[in-house]
């Protein structure tokens, strides 16, 4: 058995699952940010660990050709998948940089706006990254981010009953990575919300202020669902034995089974905070 516990990398297999099925996911989550700050014609955004350009395409399309769009990640796979989504209108208005959020350089003080959608609960030094975001934005500009609230019985349930079916089947060694998209607060909500204001305040955002929005997860069958579990870090392993991916593949399928809709899709409900904070003017 592998002594090593295996850890996010998002690589070309992860991007393209990403893309066909949790793109769909996140989408409805994107309006949510845009509740919080819209981008408008003609603005510059910029959208950290943009993944396979959820975020980014809608804001091209919101600044259309007299705006722009830098959109950063550090995963070549997440960002190849990108580049070869947006139409030849929003091409030109987006830019794709490979930087690490935490070290990126990009222009100061040129930006209107800036997202990040589930990014920071996977950086090592989330402070750094929101310092770098701040000094991108123009005085009076807004940054929006959202991170899942954590993984429960009756939030976020998806990544709770994977967690749950992989310690029945005896890998309590992944129950760790498997968590970490959920992994801002590990106690409770109120101290996950604080958490995210004194962040964005510590990083020298001015009114620093974060919501609890509710939503769902959508897939379109049962067995879409379970396979997110097959480009997760411990993915290939949890695969390459057929008996061992039997047994999870069961006991994952009937905890979701309540949330399998007439038509066979799984909707379930998620939880996710969202936060919003501005640029000092001087």
């Amino acid at each position: 058995m592998p002594s090593e516990v295996p850890t996010f990398s998002f690589d070309a297999e992860q991007a393209e699952y990403y893309e066909r099925v949790l793109a769909r996911c996140f989408r409805p989550w994107t309006e949510v940010l845009f509740d919080i700050s819209r981008p408008v014609r003609g603005e510059s955004i910029i959208d950290i660990a943009c993944g396979t350009g959820v975020v980014a395409i809608e804001c091209a399309r919101a600044v259309s050709a007299s705006g722009k769009v830098l959109a950063v990640d550090n995963a070549p796979g997440m960002l190849s998948m990108a580049r070869a989504k947006p139409s030849e209108q929003d091409a030109a208005v987006i830019s794709w940089l490979e930087a690490d959020a935490q070290t990126m350089t990009v222009p100061i003080a040129s930006f209107d706006r800036a997202y990040c959608q589930q990014g920071l609960q996977f950086m090592p030094d989330s402070a750094s990254a929101l310092k770098k975001t701040l000094k991108s934005l123009k005085p009076g500009g807004a940054l929006a981010c959202s991170i899942w609230t954590p993984a429960t019985e009756k939030s976020n349930v998806v990544i709770y009953h994977l967690g749950q079916a992989l310690m029945e089947i005896g890998r309590a060694r992944w129950f760790d990575v498997a968590m970490k998209p959920m992994s801002w607060t590990t106690t409770t909500e109120a101290k996950g919300r604080l958490k995210l204001e004194d962040a964005l305040a510590s990083a020298g955002f001015i009114n620093p202020d974060v919501a609890i929005e509710n939503g769902t997860f959508e897939f379109d069958t049962i067995d879409e669902a379970v396979k997110i579990a097959k480009v997760a870090p411990y993915g290939k392993e949890l695969a390459s034995d057929p008996e061992l991916w039997r047994a999870f593949a069961e006991n994952f399928a009937r905890r979701l089974a309540p949330y399998v809709r007439a038509d066979g899709r799984v909707v379930a409900p998620a939880r996710s905070f969202v936060g919003h904070g501005v640029a000092p003017w001087n």
